[in-house]
């Protein structure tokens, strides 16, 4: 069994607040055990602070979408470290393939925000992977150490600190097509070499899987050598779902 697993849900732009609550409400009702899955919600910039105070039992650690590369100042619409941090936020995903998509965040601005976010309380679920085009003309291994690469060399990184890499094919993201088992371990044990070249024998990077994860098939993805949880899109938005597949990291 590993040791320390993770179950993310990353609702993106689906709930509204009322949605929100409604979801953690019924959540609630299940029976939890965070002793060795740590659940990480990750709800719209607007529904953090009802999130923060619906999570009495601490069922659950909340975590932002995204976040600033800039600490404060006039840049309307975007959100710091420190508005976050008043929601309770111990986790932010950065580099998420929609982001790099629709706001041009390239490998450069992620590494940024990474940096901001190891300096601070804030743990960093970066998000790496390759495209459909990337992966047919067999650059994909490229890809994902350029991203590495860009994200952790020649920074001044905290091993005490918790680092989490979810890898999310971007061909399967939404899709309902997840990459074969095959495909997860050959992927993983490359993300795995990749940083101990850049950071020989940290152990406090995790590495999780993301990309069309379901209830059906979880259980396999977890066995998978160097998979410690899941960055979950579609199938976090009901709660029974999301449930089943924290159950699944559970019992393996």
């Amino acid at each position: 069994m590993k040791n320390k697993k993770y179950c993310i849900a990353n609702w993106k732009m689906n709930f509204n607040n009322n949605n929100s609550i409604n979801f953690i409400n019924k959540f609630n009702e299940f029976d939890i055990d965070e002793s060795n899955v740590t659940i990480i919600v990750c709800p719209s910039f607007t529904s953090l602070s009802d999130m923060n105070k619906l999570n009495k039992n601490n069922n659950f650690k909340l975590g932002s979408q995204n976040v600033s590369i800039y600490e404060k100042g006039s840049y309307t619409g975007q959100i710091s470290i420190d508005m976050i941090n008043d929601f309770n936020c111990k986790y932010s995903i950065i580099g998420h393939s929609e982001r790099r998509k629709y706001c041009n965040e390239d490998n450069n601005i992620i590494s940024q925000k990474f940096d901001m976010l190891h300096k601070s309380n804030i743990i960093p679920i970066v998000c790496i992977g390759e495209t459909l085009s990337q992966r047919n003309d067999n650059s994909a291994f490229k890809v994902i150490e350029e991203q590495l690469t860009t994200l952790l060399k020649n920074k001044n990184i905290n091993i005490s600190k918790e680092i989490i890499i979810a890898y999310e094919p971007v061909w399967a993201i939404g899709t309902g097509l997840s990459a074969d088992i095959d495909t997860i371990r050959i992927m993983h044990l490359h993300i795995k070499n990749s940083i101990e070249k850049i950071i020989p024998n940290n152990c406090n990077i995790h590495m999780l899987y993301g990309g069309s994860v379901n209830e059906n098939n979880a259980a396999d993805i977890i066995k998978v050598d160097y998979v410690d949880g899941f960055l979950i899109g579609s199938s976090s938005l009901e709660p029974e779902k999301f449930y089943k597949i924290y159950k699944t990291l559970k019992e393996n």
